[in-house]
């Protein structure tokens, strides 16, 4: 069996466990008729290093985030000021009391990703739906509150959080001094979450995957070109996936702003050609592709002819 046989194979296995037919043999054949001939078997090779998280796993993690980061801390906090209980009823009543006195919040516009997990995460874990407001409702909410929880799916830079957050975490301290905030996301860098630290009140601020500069695809210490087979060239990946990533960006900046400045797009489609602030990530989820993915991955508009694997939702602003 040679290389292209191969990489089909391994495909078609990962389309039918774990991709959720997203990698059809019709689909995959649809978007390798992106690049030129002699890019195709480096094309095929890079999707089969893609890490999908289908709708099963993402449930998982959200069961992990309740359970892991916000349950058994509180449980583990209850029973140390109970003389290390193991009283299930004394437990129950006071957790019960932080999870009424807990409000779930959605990050964003009640159209993203973060409202779509936050219905997920209330029926993996059983919770009223009464604990889930958006930020609107944040000032209106019973003074008794002392827990606000933004749930994500991923974290890259940290930078969006940070702006989300200029307004509204103040608006939290302001209103409930003594309130503890938290941030959780399905996947998270370093670099990003500590970021999100240092620049905004959070109190917590977790993952319950870490991703490291092995999941950027084109970096030195980069997992999916660790040991590569006869043939592929990870220079040659590198070159025309950010060429073509260049100038799909191009058109999604040109669309936000028609009259974007010629350098301003210059440096916004270089800075982002692999991924929104170079993210580099090989990684798409089953309700959305985040945008510091490879765009070659995900590029989803009317403008450019372009057939995606994992498709992006288009924001119109």
């Amino acid at each position: 069996m040679d290389l292209d046989q191969n990489l089909h194979a391994k495909i078609k296995c990962l389309n039918e466990t774990l991709w959720d037919g997203k990698g059809s043999f019709k689909k995959v054949k649809a978007w390798l008729n992106n690049f030129e001939e002699d890019e195709k078997i480096h094309a095929l090779y890079l999707l089969s290093q893609c890490i999908y998280f289908n709708d099963f796993q993402i449930k998982q993690l959200l069961i992990s985030i309740y359970r892991d980061f916000f349950k058994y801390p509180h449980i583990a906090s209850i029973r140390r000021s109970n003389g290390n209980t193991l009283d299930e009823t004394i437990i129950k009543r006071e957790f019960d009391k932080i999870i009424n006195n807990t409000r779930f919040v959605c990050v964003g516009n009640p159209s993203e990703s973060s409202a779509r997990l936050m219905g997920d995460f209330r029926k993996e874990n059983n919770l009223p739906k009464t604990l889930f407001i958006s930020e609107f409702e944040i000032s209106s909410c019973p003074k008794e509150v002392e827990y606000f929880v933004f749930l994500d799916d991923i974290c890259g830079s940290g930078n969006q959080m940070v702006q989300y957050t200029e307004k509204v975490i103040p608006l939290i301290k302001s209103n409930f001094p003594k309130a503890k905030t938290y941030y959780f996301l399905l996947l998270g860098t370093t670099e990003g979450k500590d970021f999100i630290r240092k620049n905004t009140n959070i109190d917590v601020v977790d993952s319950v995957l870490e991703l490291d500069n092995s999941f950027k695809a084109f970096h030195v210490d980069s997992r999916a070109f660790k040991s590569t087979p006869s043939g592929i060239d990870s220079d040659k990946i590198q070159r025309f996936t950010g060429k073509s990533g260049k100038r799909l960006m191009s058109s999604i900046f040109q669309r936000i702003d028609p009259f974007i400045d010629h350098w301003d797009l210059h440096y916004l489609c270089e800075r982002d050609k692999f991924g929104y602030k170079d993210g580099q990530y090989l990684i798409a989820f089953a309700h959305n592709t985040p945008d510091n993915t490879l765009p070659v991955l995900w590029y989803n508009e009317d403008i450019v002819p372009w057939n995606s694997i994992f498709k992006r939702a288009n924001k119109i602003y």
